[in-house]
């Protein structure tokens, strides 16, 4: 990691404020519609109705913001920038990690303001442990969709990337079970939903809701995406800087 290039990277991608505004406004909107409407009472899997839809619509935000960091890829592919990289001493690795936190920093908004929304609006109300545990699990939920984000910044290009990047999210999460319980899908779209990302990082993070703890298979698949993407995001950096 390159702390320099990550303060200037930060500083850039804050410029752009349509994304931390579609990032943060979309599922502040979306629990407003969804959670508010459900009666208090409700369950969801055997948790709180509410808080369901609290952590779907949180992890729906940070996947946004996480994946965004895709545009500033293309951004600088169309620069350059991948040419004046290989005379500089920051190796791929470090500028792949350098993306990853990038976009973990990113996916810390929406977070933050779709769980207060939940506290005081929904009236959510959970332990320190479990808001701690559901805002951790939440945050790293995003790795895989920052490896997604590096994918799409270099198979994509610039004035493409932020089509791209909004119908890949709005396409995961709708699969994925964030805007509507796998239980209620038919059926064949229960094994769809499966096939995504988000259907194990919303699995991971609702869990921390449940008294039975981390579902620790839902995790362990969480971290293969994480794996699995983001070697193929590392492999299209070196492919796309060889070719520069």
């Amino acid at each position: 990691m390159n702390r320099d290039y990550l303060i200037f990277d930060i500083r850039r991608t804050l410029r752009n404020r349509r994304v931390m505004i579609f990032s943060i406004l979309m599922p502040v909107v979306l629990f407003l519609i969804f959670g508010l409407t459900i009666p208090k009472q409700a369950t969801e899997g055997g948790i709180s109705a509410i808080a369901y839809v609290m952590v779907s619509m949180a992890m729906f935000g940070s996947m946004s913001a996480a994946m965004s960091s895709g545009g500033v890829i293309a951004a600088e592919r169309d620069g350059g920038w991948n040419r004046t990289l290989r005379l500089t001493p920051l190796k791929p690795q470090a500028y792949v990690v350098n993306k990853v936190i990038l976009s973990l920093l990113l996916a810390v908004p929406p977070l933050l303001v779709v769980f207060l929304f939940g506290m005081t609006m929904g009236h959510v109300h959970l332990s320190v442990a479990q808001w701690v545990t559901v805002a951790l699990v939440s945050w790293l939920g995003a790795l895989p969709f920052a490896a997604i984000g590096l994918v799409i910044g270099y198979i994509a290009k610039p004035d493409s990337v932020q089509p791209i990047t909004g119908l890949s999210t709005m396409l995961i999460a709708a699969f994925g079970g964030l805007w509507l319980p796998v239980d209620q899908m038919p059926k064949a779209m229960k094994y769809v939903a499966e096939l995504t990302p988000a259907y194990w990082t919303g699995q991971t993070s609702r869990s921390a809701l449940a008294q039975t703890g981390l579902d620790t298979h839902a995790l362990l698949v969480v971290i293969g995406w994480t794996v699995v993407l983001g070697f193929i995001g590392l492999r299209r950096f070196r492919a796309d800087t060889a070719r520069a």
